[in-house]
């Protein structure tokens, strides 16, 4: 493939380039860490080649904000477990939109629109846009998105394109349960969570399956 641009704040949008993960800024304050551990795993199991053809297939989609830094719009788990990992300091991105001409109003009025940023915490407390953190190593832990996570991955719900899908069941098992975040209660958790999955409660959720409680 021909060689990829570096990122600078005036690539226009569809262009893909190297970016360093450092670099990065979030769209959301929280992640599930547990997700980002297995993430890691997966990583340091490749080989360099491998790693650099798993990234590029699977580039981080970015906007240019009027700070003319690239805010990560998804895929928020894999970047941080890059940085984690140590492996390499550049990832694959491409950019959506170039608003660095823009408001920051304008700015964060198409953030919201187009669901590209989740200002909740790791309470699933909404914060101000501004109060996002700043880089991914400032990312918090939100068990519920571990939670929400696992449960997907016990098909206990069905992926979609609904942004924050796994944030969303979050929250409602957050409203059901509780939980020791250790390998035990985690596993317990799951289990609880995959009969909360087939309640009329959780029907308005993204990737719902009706029918009887597993």
């Amino acid at each position: 493939m021909p060689t990829l641009p570096d990122y600078n704040p005036n690539l226009s949008s569809g262009t893909l380039s190297l970016a360093a993960v450092d670099l990065l800024h979030p769209a959301q304050v929280a992640l599930g860490y547990r997700e980002v551990d297995y993430r890691i795993q997966q990583f340091q199991a490749m080989t360099p080649d491998e790693l650099d053809a798993y990234l590029l297939e699977h580039f981080l989609p970015i906007v240019i904000a009027p700070d003319r830094l690239p805010y990560v719009v998804d895929h928020h788990h894999r970047a941080r477990a890059i940085q984690m990992t140590g492996l390499r300091e550049t990832v694959y991105v491409k950019v959506w939109e170039n608003c660095k001409d823009w408001s920051r109003a304008e700015f964060w009025q198409l953030m919201q629109e187009k669901a590209w940023v989740y200002p909740y915490d790791k309470e699933g407390q909404q914060i101000d846009l501004e109060a996002i953190p700043a880089s991914l190593d400032q990312l918090q832990d939100d068990p519920y998105r571990s939670l929400a996570w696992g449960v997907l991955q016990a098909g206990g719900y069905a992926r979609s394109d609904v942004p924050f899908q796994e944030f969303l069941w979050g929250n409602y098992f957050r409203q059901h349960l509780s939980f020791e975040n250790t390998e035990a209660g985690f596993q317990q958790a799951v289990n609880a969570a995959l009969q909360l999955c087939r309640l009329p409660a959780a029907s308005h959720l993204p990737g719902y399956i009706s029918g009887k409680a597993l």
